[in-house]
Order: structure tokens, then C-alpha cells, then sequence
């Protein structure tokens, strides 16, 4: 009987312990996803912008919040209102796509287009653009969801 429990309790620790590995794997390879999504973001939002409107600034982003999901690869960029000009969401969406295709970023399997702007707003002269970039399966869901609510 002592060798059950003997047993017993071994074999928890070792689930335990793999949870706790297989959890924190997980973490990190997310992390490393997204922060290498954020910079080929960064750097096609940059790009584009410095076509469409001769910018020499460098733009960074912040992530989207967490609640659509873990996985997201939805990034927020801010800058003053007077800087855009004459740009449009679609110029912007086809100048990141085109830029996509010029370097042949990797996409979703399925996916029609590389970034998705899925957002832009003014609040207090600032302008807010949110830029999706469709590399994995949540922000495909993520975009799919963002539309169904446009359509309501």
C-alpha cells in the first residue's frame, strides 16, 4: 500500500512539473512571436508611411489589449493629427500590403492580405491607427470578429 501511494504521488509532481514547463514554453515562444510580429509591423508601418507621406519619423507601436486573446498580433500606433494629412485607411492598408508582398512576409494559410488596418480615430488631435498583421490563426479570428461587429 505505501508503494501505491508512493506511486500516486509521483506521478502528480511529474504532471505538476510538466504543466509548469509546457506553460511557460508556451509563454515564451508567444512572446517571441509576438515581439518579432510587432517589429516586422513596425517596420512595414514605418516604410509605408514614409512612401505615402515623406515622413524621416519612426513610429512605434503598442499592443492591442489582451482581451480579444493571447496570440493577437494586433499592434496601436499613435501620432499627432496635423502629421497624417492627406492619408486614408485604405492607402495606408494598401501600402502595407504591397509592402508585404515586395519583402514576402509569411501569412496565415487562407489569408487574402498580410495587415489588416482595423481601426482609425481621432480623440484630442492625436490619431489612432490599429494595424493587424495575419500571421497566425487568433488574429485571423480576431479580424473576423472585428468585422462582424462593423456589421451590426
Amino acid at each position: 500500500m505505501k508503494i501505491f501511494w508512493i506511486c500516486l504521488i509521483a506521478v502528480i509532481l511529474v504532471a505538476g512539473l510538466y504543466a509548469i514547463v509546457h506553460r511557460m514554453l508556451i509563454k515564451r515562444a508567444t512572446i517571441m512571436l509576438r515581439n518579432s510580429a510587432q517589429q516586422t509591423t513596425d517596420t512595414a508601418v514605418n516604410q509605408s508611411l514614409q512612401g505615402i507621406l515623406g515622413w524621416n519619423k519612426k513610429v512605434g507601436s503598442q499592443l492591442v489589449a489582451d482581451v480579444w486573446g493571447k496570440g493577437v498580433l494586433a499592434f496601436e500606433y499613435h501620432f499627432p493629427q496635423e502629421d497624417v494629412g492627406p492619408l486614408t485607411r485604405d492607402q495606408l492598408n494598401t501600402a502595407l500590403n504591397d509592402y508585404a508582398q515586395e519583402h514576402q512576409l509569411a501569412t496565415a494559410e487562407g489569408s487574402k492580405a498580410t495587415f489588416v488596418v482595423t481601426d482609425w480615430w481621432q480623440y484630442e488631435k492625436v490619431q489612432h491607427i490599429d494595424v493587424a498583421y495575419l500571421l497566425n490563426e487568433a488574429t485571423k479570428e480576431y479580424v473576423a470578429d472585428l468585422k462582424r461587429i462593423d456589421h451590426q
